[in-house]
């Protein structure tokens, strides 16, 4: 792998981290459609990664997470993510 290559990558890591965790239940729910709820909560907890991540990381190591202020997009992450994961548990009972 190029050098630049894998310099992106590593400045991209939270964001590829939280997209392969999308990939995977676009994968599952591929093989089985069935099971969309917990396709559900797989996704709010990608969410809520991507709150947690952008919380504690520095701007610099971010990297696409970042689009606003550290707080803000803190905030909408873990809001989105909090607000499927209720809705999914909700839907289960």
């Amino acid at each position: 792998m190029p050098l630049d290559l894998r310099r992106r990558a590593r400045a991209q890591a939270p964001l590829l981290a939280v997209l392969a965790i999308v990939l995977g239940v676009v994968v599952y729910l591929t093989v089985s459609p069935g099971h969309w709820r917990r396709g559900a909560g797989m996704i709010a907890v990608a969410m809520l990664l991507a709150g947690v991540l952008r919380l504690v990381l520095p701007r610099q190591y971010a990297g696409l997470l970042a689009a606003r202020g550290r707080w803000m997009d803190s905030f909408c992450y873990l809001a989105l993510g909090a607000a499927i994961l209720i809705i999914d548990i909700r839907l289960r009972s």
